[in-house]
């Protein structure tokens, strides 16, 4: 039988990890419904097949992209911060001359508005990552990346069918599955992808904060918008 002290210093800790909990759980509540409010490209939705899969046709948009060597999860990461710093201030605006040499990568640059989702998609040992730039920035008047990696481009209009799931950030094998059953539905509804076949996945929250089970992922597979 324990002593009263030990007792209480159990009964303590278990107080103290229930709380911490709580709190988590609360902290990634808001993170979830913080990012759910996010600005997001636009698209409408052209059909609906079995299995979840949804075909969406998407207006134009901007991102701000970088390659990363690696696989899916490395590779990610690493594209990440790249990507984020860029969006948190590492950028020059347009307007502005840097016409002395003392000018630097320390200059403040502009904090831009978070968007969703985070793209990306990997190709071996590449992985490139992208975040959507706001409705308000043209590719005249985004600001320039200071990281010479991240390049900002205009992503035309586009017929995208995705698939969404939950969980932790998708290993490669989970990707593939998810992606295998988008193409299942396809063949089943007698739709194309694109010749060149690239696969997309969307990340809507953060990995850190917001807990697995609410963290939504897509899939997605680009497909002949004539075959709709």
């Amino acid at each position: 039988m324990l002593p009263f002290s030990s007792f209480l210093f159990s009964r303590f800790v278990l107080s103290a990890m229930a709380v911490l909990a709580s709190l988590r759980l609360g902290t990634g509540v808001f993170a979830w419904n913080a990012a759910n409010r996010l600005e997001r490209p636009t698209y409408s939705v052209l059909r609906r097949l079995p299995g979840g899969v949804e075909i969406r046709r998407y207006e134009p948009y901007l991102i701000a992209e970088t390659s990363q060597a690696g696989g899916q999860r490395e590779g990610t990461k690493k594209g990440f911060r790249a990507v984020a710093g860029y969006i948190f201030g590492k950028n020059k605006p347009k307007t502005r001359m840097w016409l002395s040499s003392a000018a630097s990568s320390d200059d403040a640059g502009t904090k831009m508005a978070m968007t969703a989702p985070v793209r990306t998609t990997s190709d071996g040992d590449d992985t490139r990552v992208s975040f959507v730039l706001g409705s308000d920035y043209t590719l005249a008047s985004a600001p320039v990346p200071l990281d010479r990696s991240v390049k900002v481009k205009k992503v035309g209009a586009h017929v995208l069918a995705c698939r969404s799931f939950s969980g932790p950030p998708p290993s490669e094998a989970r990707v593939q599955r998810e992606a295998d059953r988008v193409r299942d539905a396809l063949c089943k509804a007698n739709m194309r992808l694109e010749a060149a076949e690239k696969v997309l996945v969307y990340g809507y929250h953060d990995p850190f904060i917001t807990p697995n089970i609410l963290r939504r992922k897509e899939v997605g597979v680009f497909v002949e918008e004539a075959r709709v």
